[in-house]
């Protein structure tokens, strides 16, 4: 049976890569269109485009008839319900809008028959600017979070010393550009960015090609010190660094792929989880707030585990056929994934009524786990093994 089964995978496994880019290139393609007729590619909440949010204490109200009257007139309205968690009786609800804090007051009191007061609600107003720089922020900390991510399995997956280094200085540049106006994140970027300048240079030392290699550390330097200084950069219109960001991009992304293509699947897989996941979110219609941003932030750690752990029982293990390296990792790796998604599964029913914001994160995470278990189980295994046939690694 292992026999037919192995036959049955070398037969297939490059095939079967067809079912995860077919799925990864029609949810770039759904996000484009998404893009093109909305703006963004997520329904944002008020805390991510400002508004106003007002919370009614009152266990008489039928909250969600007052939202569909109220909604007619205001479309962007949305419901949350405030409920007890172990009886589930209803103590009030909220209702959030882009509308201006006294349209949205009058609207409410005329469905509910009495002046709202501070005693009986809460009113909170964010403005577009606040929230439009959080939001921004917060696609900064992904896009970090993928850099770092990348470096550090670079790191343990790549061979050459000199790319590693160059890799972890252009990291270092791209995280001080995005998070220039934080002390403590620009200190750690220059700090890394030294390090990897330092060891490069004492690498050239015993190098045929010093002078060559001598002049690109210079040129290291001269734009590692325009780049990462923050008076330089809010000379910069923003269109500009993130033109930057691209360039820095793209040549880390061509590092690694042609120095080390296990890191560029591992990569590709968890950039898979986050595309995929964001499109059937945006299917579900949901409303994203800062609490989902943060739950694709979480989906990108749990995506790369699972990854990093056929990576490494592949290319570090020398015990058994390649096939028995995948399946056994496949064994480990999908009792991981699956104890994560009961584990969020039976969250989630038992929160479901009670929390938006913890519902939001535990659906995102969920959904990202099943992505998850396609990506790194055919896409990242079949590239892995097209790889080692490649090179004629056993």
């Amino acid at each position: 049976m292992e026999t037919r089964s192995n036959n049955w995978y070398d037969r297939h496994y490059k095939t079967i890569l067809i079912i995860p880019a077919i799925l990864f290139f029609a949810s770039l393609f759904y996000l484009f269109v998404f893009y093109q007729e909305n703006g963004d590619v997520i329904y944002k909440d008020i805390s991510l485009t400002g508004g106003t949010s007002i919370t009614v204490l009152d266990e008489s109200s039928d909250g969600k008839a007052i939202y569909s009257t109220i909604k007619a007139s205001i479309p962007d309205l949305t419901i949350r319900t405030i409920s007890d968690i172990s009886t589930g009786k209803q103590h009030g609800f909220t209702l959030e809008s882009r509308q201006d804090a006294e349209t949205l007051r009058q609207a409410i009191e005329e469905q509910i028959g009495y002046n709202l007061t501070s005693e009986n609600s809460s009113t909170e107003f964010s403005g577009s600017s606040l929230s439009q720089g959080f939001y921004t922020q917060l696609i900064h900390a992904i896009i970090v979070a993928f850099l770092l991510m990348g470096l550090v399995v670079y790191y343990i997956f790549g061979t050459s010393r000199k790319f590693k280094l160059i890799a972890g200085m252009a990291t270092a540049v791209s995280v001080s550009i995005l998070f220039n106006t934080v002390g403590i994140l620009n200190f750690l970027s220059v700090l890394g960015f030294l390090i990897c300048f330092f060891w490069y240079a004492l690498t050239i030392k015993g190098s045929a090609n010093r002078k060559n290699e001598a002049i690109k550390l210079v040129v290291f330097a001269v734009l590692g010190i325009i780049l990462m200084n923050p008076v330089i950069l809010q000379s910069i219109l923003p269109i500009s660094i993130y033109i930057i960001i691209a360039v820095l991009v793209a040549s880390i992304i061509a590092i690694y792929t042609y120095q080390s293509v296990p890191s560029i699947a591992i990569i590709l897989a968890a950039l898979a989880d986050i595309v995929m996941t964001i499109a059937a979110v945006d299917i579900l219609g949901m409303q994203i707030s800062g609490a989902g941003i943060v739950a694709f932030l979480m989906l990108i750690g749990y995506s790369v585990d699972t990854d990093i752990l056929l990576t490494s029982r592949l290319l570090k293990s020398q015990d058994g056929s390649v096939n028995q390296r995948i399946f056994g990792a496949f064994t480990t790796g999908l009792t991981m994934t699956l104890t994560a998604i009961a584990a969020v599964g039976v969250s989630l029913a038992i929160i479901y009524s009670f929390s938006e914001t913890l519902r939001q994160i535990f659906q995102i995470i969920l959904i990202g786990l099943l992505f998850d278990l396609i990506n790194t189980w055919v896409t990242n295994a079949s590239m892995l093994k097209w790889y080692m046939e490649v090179k004629k690694i056993s």
